[in-house]
């Protein structure tokens, strides 16, 4: 054991050891001493787990490399914020979304084989009904083994697991999460405030905002960079929803509704948070809303090696605009104006 790991040894309160010799405490200690009680508290909850992730390994990786970013480019601290947001995503979100379109591609494409999958298992369901006198039940349970194990075959054969359509989602919310725990920190001057490095990195974004923004370590009064985030993200919603060609389902109708509540809740949020988080969040969001819109391109989809499949719209842009503009004239109608 090592000699500072025997200094922070807690010391015995039964016993006081001295110059080799031992005496028992005062038995009066024992008797006016309380249980410990412990009691839960969510703001004490919530601190310490900001501490937890404010002084994790992948967060001190993320803040030195902002920093470095920052140092290498000489840039203002408002356009190395915008320049590492884009670098981020380019290096993590944007070769998972076209990876995603592949798999969705490649899910689409392989459910077009199972209709003739299907008639052939109904077929032999048929056959071995008569054959060896199977009950309905022993059918339907058979012919139901059947065809998911053709389906996991298809599945294996084309790597595409349905779970893998949420692989953005996987890299993209920890990107995020370290990211604003990483700018927090800095306004923070976090994990060690003494530490003279972050007492400069925190002097620089005082100075280092822009606009309406001189200092990016206070929040945006102006409320123009939330509302901008909200509008963006939602955007992004309606533009998903609008290019979808077939009917939503019950499931997906759900999602929209809750990410459209998720978007304006983040704007109070995105309020009350230093503006080069809020910052960070626009810039990602819009970066977001830019990649939605390239991956909608057949062209682009070819040129990233995604297939082409039988749902694809030749001019999916045309598409949402139609969409746009047919709930916008159903919005006036409701409300007693007419589209013209």
């Amino acid at each position: 054991m090592s000699y500072l790991r025997v200094m922070v040894r807690p010391a015995r309160s039964a016993r006081v050891i001295c110059a080799g010799s031992t005496w028992l405490s005062p038995p009066e200690k024992f008797q006016t001493t309380q249980p410990a009680t412990r009691n839960f508290s969510v703001d004490s909850t919530v601190t310490s787990l900001w501490t937890t992730m404010s002084q994790s390994t992948p967060v001190a990786y993320v803040q030195q490399g902002l920093v470095n970013i920052h140092d290498f480019t000489g840039l203002p601290w408002w356009a190395s914020v915008i320049l590492s947001t884009v670098l981020m995503r380019s290096l993590v979100t944007l070769p998972l979304a076209i990876y995603q379109n592949k798999i969705v591609a490649r899910l689409e494409k392989i459910s077009l084989e199972m209709p003739e999958i299907v008639k052939g298992l109904k077929l032999e369901t048929a056959y071995a009904i008569k054959k060896y006198n199977w009950t309905e039940q022993e059918a339907r349970i058979t012919y139901n083994r059947s065809l998911k194990k053709q389906w996991d075959k298809l599945v294996i054969r084309e790597n595409c697991h349905p779970a893998k359509t949420m692989i953005v989602l996987w890299g993209q919310i920890p990107l995020w999460v370290m990211m604003s725990v990483s700018f927090r920190n800095m306004v923070h001057m976090l994990p060690d405030p003494g530490s003279i490095e972050a007492q400069i990195t925190f002097t620089e974004l005082t100075l280092g905002g822009f606009g309406w923004i001189p200092n990016l370590t206070e929040v945006d009064h102006s409320l123009i960079l939330p509302v901008a985030m909200g509008l963006i993200n939602l955007a992004i919603i309606e533009i998903q929803n609008a290019a979808r060609t077939r009917e939503s389902s019950k499931l997906q109708r759900i999602f929209t509704n809750v990410f459209r509540g998720l978007s304006v809740l983040m704007v109070p949020i995105a309020a009350t948070v230093p503006s080069c988080l809020s910052l960070y969040w626009v810039t990602s969001s819009a970066y977001g809303l830019c990649q939605n819109l390239m991956l909608m391109s057949p062209r682009i989809k070819r040129l990233v090696g995604v297939p082409q499949v039988p749902s694809e719209l030749a001019n999916p842009y045309q598409h949402v605009r139609e969409k746009f503009a047919q709930r916008g004239s159903a919005l006036l109608s409701k409300i007693g104006l007419s589209s013209k």
